[in-house]
């Protein structure tokens, strides 16, 4: 026990401040110390984890690894430097070292040279570090196989082509390697003894080039395989089909093309997330992917398939699947009205296609599904009323396509979030209920035909940071009730409002110059009359556009309005100020322009009186002249 207290205190006093610690006294029991866990009255763990304790690692090496029984050490993210050295001295129960989120240099041998005193050292974790930054130490022997079974050195400077062989070449009893988030810019070496491997991760890297034959081969025991995010090629991985227990696969975010391995995949009948997203595969998708009866997450957007989405994708009503991302693609013809046998279906996106025809009622039925995303499509009839029964539903965007009718009454979804209809075909007002919805921060209906007024319930949407109403056949006056979000929002892209290209009449309120957050406001091409009400210097403005309307007086000089450019005012009936003429020059300029006129007036009539009286003189000058002669 005196053992325990004196390297506890002496870890303490090397501390930069040791105040830090101030429970850890030598008179107290170190079972009392904090963050000290004891076994039959023996320190067995310790974590001093979040604290800004700016140890330097060979005090740790010298003080912590020393305690005779010493199990679990975790020292995550307390600003712990250096370099890594080989401890003298290490308890023998030692089973698990954190030491990420530090300030900690070394290579790679470096890190995993610790297993050496350390004998009965399971997992190791030096994530978010600098190991890397060192070559490998020449003569350093490659352990046969590793004594590890977990060891992450994700966010770490790595980037050399033998560091990754060299660790492949030692996995041994080695059940999880997480190397994400480094800078490996290598191939990807064939891994010759990975039957233990249960969890891969080489994401985030820079590994390029084809992946070998053999690479995965004897992987038989892998469940988890991370490779997105990387700069791979060619077709996928040709061993798949040897890792029958993957649960979790990723390969977004590379180069991959040609078809998807559906025979590989299919013989993976515990796969749960497939993610195969901005490659370059194409073809069309196999109704075969059916056969994964335990997939809850299937991506497969931005890559170049086509052809019709298969009806069997969902043809069993006891379907897995959570999450379906088919986005950015070339799939064409109709939604499959079997979707709906997805009955545990949360997101489903199948926005940039070529999509056509109606959305299935029977969609309507999906009761968890909370995101249903379709836009820029040529999906056509009119919105579902059955979409009424998703009560879960907080995300509806349904943007650039040909659908028409009205809008639903969709007042019981009340965790909408995100409803964009935006450049479709639709008719009708705009419903009341929109008002309800609490929790509604983007609503975009613009670019459709929708007539009647901007309802004044729209100002009970308090959570509202985007709305636009632009380009359709409204008409009334702005209800002043929109400005009730006033300082609701952090941050607004309020764009009208977009109110633009409407036909609204009548005034812009002045409350509306409440809405101090709005960045963005769009009331411009219809025929509002009036001034630029004067609370709009109040409002933080990055963008306003007030221009052919019908409004007149001056505008504000106070706040952002100056700061912009004239264009943003043209095409009124009377506004002036600053950036237009300036009000007092508007009306000298046709005062001028009067004084103009009559002293052009005056100047014609003065010029005729010179002209007649040369005339009288020259008249009377010849007639004297003559009279003169005579006499």
């Amino acid at each position: 026990m005196a053992g325990d207290v004196d390297l506890l205190i002496s870890f303490k006093n090397s501390l930069p401040n040791p105040s830090l610690l101030s429970d850890w006294s030598p008179n107290q029991e170190p079972c009392s110390f904090r963050g000290v866990v004891c076994k039959e009255g023996r320190v067995s763990s310790l974590t001093l984890q979040g604290s800004a304790l700016s140890p330097d690692f060979y005090s740790v090496s010298t003080y912590l690894l020393s305690l005779p029984t010493l199990e679990m050490l975790s020292l995550h993210s307390i600003n712990l430097t250096g370099d890594i050295s080989v401890p003298t001295k290490c308890a023998e129960q030692l089973t698990g070292l954190d030491l990420s989120s530090n300030n900690l240099h070394g290579s790679v041998s470096d890190a995993l040279s610790l297993a050496t005193p350390c004998s009965s050292l399971q997992w190791l974790n030096f994530s978010s570090n600098s190991i890397g930054v060192y070559p490998l130490k020449k003569g350093f022997p490659v352990p046969t196989p590793f004594p590890l079974k977990s060891l992450d050195l994700s966010y770490n400077k790595i980037e050399s082509t033998g560091d990754l062989q060299w660790v492949f070449s030692g996995l041994g009893i080695l059940r999880k390697m997480d190397l994400s988030s480094n800078k490996i810019n290598s191939s990807i070496p064939e891994i010759s003894n990975c039957t233990s491997l249960q969890h891969l991760d080489l994401s985030s890297n820079s590994l390029s080039g084809n992946v070998p034959a053999g690479t995965f081969s004897n992987c038989i025991s892998l469940s988890y395989l991370n490779l997105s995010s990387n700069h791979l090629t060619g077709t996928a991985p040709p061993d798949l089909a040897s890792c029958t227990h993957l649960t979790i696969l990723s390969l977004s975010y590379n180069n991959f093309s040609g078809e998807v391995p559906i025979l590989s995949l299919t013989s993976m009948p515990n796969l749960k997330l497939l993610e195969i997203g901005f490659n370059s595969f194409s073809g069309s998708l196999s109704g075969s992917i059916s056969k994964l009866t335990s997939l809850e997450i299937l991506d497969l957007s931005s890559n170049g398939f086509s052809g019709p989405i298969p009806a069997s994708l969902c043809i069993k009503a006891a379907s897995s699947l959570k999450e379906l991302y088919l986005q950015n693609n070339y799939f064409t013809g109709n939604i499959p009205d079997s979707l709906s046998n997805c009955a545990e279906l949360v997101s489903l996106d199948l926005s940039l296609n070529e999509l056509n025809g109606s959305i299935p009622r029977a969609l309507g039925t999906l009761s968890n599904l909370k995101d249903l995303i379709m836009w820029q499509n040529y999906l056509d009839g009119d919105i579902p009323a059955e979409l009424s029964s998703l009560k879960s539903l907080e995300n509806l965007i349904l943007d650039y396509n040909g659908l028409t009718g009205m809008i639903p009454d969709l007042g019981n979804c009340t965790g909408l979030n995100w409803i964009s209809l935006a450049s479709n075909r639709l008719t009708g007002s705009i419903p009341a209920w929109i008002g309800k919805l609490k929790s509604l921060a983007i609503l975009k209906l613009g670019n459709n035909s929708f007539t009647g007024p901007i309802p004044a319930e729209l100002g009970d949407c308090k959570s509202l940071v985007w709305l636009d109403l632009n380009g359709n056949l409204l008409n009334g006056s702005i209800p002043p009730e929109l400005a009730k979000q006033s300082g609701k929002v952090a941050v607004s892209l309020l764009t009208a409002k977009h109110l633009g290209h409407n036909l609204l009449t009548g005034l812009i309120p002045p409350e509306m110059g409440e809405l101090a957050h709005v960045a963005v406001l769009d009331l411009s091409h219809s025929q509002l009359e009036g001034p630029i009400p004067t609370s709009f210097s109040a409002m933080s403005l990055s963008e306003i556009d007030l221009s052919n309307n019908r409004l007149n007086g001056s505008i504000p000089e106070l706040g952002s309005l100056a700061t912009f450019p004239k264009y943003v005012y043209e095409n009124n009936s009377g506004l002036c100020g600053f950036p237009l003429l300036p009000c007092s020059e508007e009306s000298t300029s046709t005062l001028m322009g009067d004084v103009s006129e009559q002293s052009s007036t005056d100047y014609e009539l003065s010029e005729g009186w010179w002209i007649t009286v040369g005339f009288l003189f020259c008249i009377f000058f010849n007639v004297g002249f003559a009279i003169g002669l005579f006499l």
